[in-house]
């Protein structure tokens, strides 16, 4: 096949071929770290906390409890270590 101007036809290009992708892998969670046995209880993270010392507050304000900020981060702390129990 040729063109007017002597130019062989080509076939129209298209577009190659998307290779198929593998399924992403899903997301594995590394072992969670145990703690030595003469630690006992794990201790809880300043985020646990905090978070659990907020709600504390929350509802003491709502229900006009007396306290402080001290006395809900002492008392947070002490209910996630009950929770944890020993271990």
């Amino acid at each position: 096949m040729s063109d007017t101007n002597g130019v062989a036809d080509k076939p129209p290009r298209r577009a190659p071929a998307k290779a198929k992708k593998a399924p992403a892998k899903k997301a594995t969670k590394p072992p969670a770290k145990t703690p030595s046995s003469s630690a006992g209880a794990a201790e809880p993270t300043d985020e646990q906390i905090r978070i659990r010392a907020y709600f504390i507050a929350e509802r003491r304000h709502r229900l006009a409890l007396p306290g402080n900020a001290d006395s809900d981060w002492l008392e947070a702390k002490r209910q996630l270590l009950v929770e944890a129990g020993p271990r």
